[in-house]
């Protein structure tokens, strides 16, 4: 029995020591990542690793280099609160904006600008504002030409006719979703004559999620080509009262044809489209309303 114990010990013994199957697999190996978008550099395992690696040395100082940025963010917010702090005239309200030709006129809803002692445009993306100046408006239509030394390398052109009921639309501007936005965005919406007849009111009805922020911001076809400028969304409450149906997210536009009506009175260059045109994806949308439409912003004493 002994002599079976030690030969069975001396076989185990002689045999090597089992490792974990991953043992010397250099994608398990753990690596410094750096995510150069996120800014941020971590030990990972390599195969998990989606930006680029690094070494030990160049980890530590992507790491300085990321605390330093942080505290110049820090102290650029803190400088910009203090800097509005300061002046004279508070940010009250903020609406949408495009440019209708390439010479800086900015068109947009006249409550937008009513009442505000200041109007400032925003450059989409960024923190930089310049001062426009009102030009004309029509209360009747609720629509306002500002001119801004601002020039804006794409404009939007009207569209030739009214769209069809049920036609799907693109609504650009700066929806409230908890804070303001710096950025334009696109929401989709079909257009319905329901309560909103164009040739007797002048009016066209969207449904889509339309909040505020979205107010003068350009509503476009298909096709790329302004149907109107958004007025406002209806009142659920009041539809209701109206015409005894409960009628959500319906939203109603200022027809192009008044807008041109403003333009030709003020003598404001501008473009109509051709009755042509080609079909523009979801993105191509996107890409064209964003560049031609900025944020406004309304500012008040004290």
């Amino acid at each position: 029995m002994m002599r079976a114990l030690l030969s069975g010990l001396a076989l185990a013994t002689a045999l090597p020591f089992a490792l974990p199957a991953h043992a010397g697999d250099p994608a398990m190996e753990v690596v410094h990542c750096w995510d150069e978008g996120r800014g941020i550099v971590q030990p990972v395992r390599r195969k998990r690793c989606t930006g680029r690696e690094v070494t030990a040395a160049e980890a530590r100082q992507l790491k300085v280099d990321a605390e330093i940025s942080r505290r110049r963010t820090m102290a650029r917010s803190d400088a910009i609160r203090r800097a509005e702090a300061a002046r004279p005239q508070k940010f009250h309200s903020a609406g949408a904006g495009f440019a209708i030709n390439d010479r800086g006129t900015i068109l947009t809803s006249a409550h937008v600008v009513r009442g505000c002692d200041a109007v400032e445009l925003r450059v989409p993306g960024s923190h930089r504002r310049i001062p426009v100046r009102l030009r004309a408006t029509d209360e009747a239509n609720d629509l306002a030409l500002l001119d801004s030394p601002y020039r804006i390398a794409t404009y939007l052109r009207l569209a030739p006719h009214l769209p069809d009921d049920g036609e799907p639309v693109a609504v650009i501007g700066y929806p409230q979703e908890g804070r303001i936005r710096l950025t334009p965005r696109l929401t989709p919406a079909l257009v319905s004559y329901d309560l909103s007849d164009p040739r007797r009111r002048g009016l066209i009805g969207v449904l889509g999620d339309i909040r505020r922020g979205h107010s003068g911001g350009p509503v476009l076809d298909s096709k790329g080509r302004v149907i109107g400028v958004l007025k406002a969304k209806i009142d659920s409450v009041a539809a209701k009262r109206l015409t005894g149906t409960i009628i959500k997210h319906l939203a109603v536009v200022v027809e192009a044809r008044a807008v041109a009506a403003l333009l030709d009175r003020t003598r404001v260059p501008y473009a109509v489209d051709g009755p042509d045109g080609r079909e523009r994806t979801e993105a191509g949308l996107y890409a064209l309303g964003t560049a031609a439409t900025v944020r406004l912003d309304c500012l008040r004493k004290g």
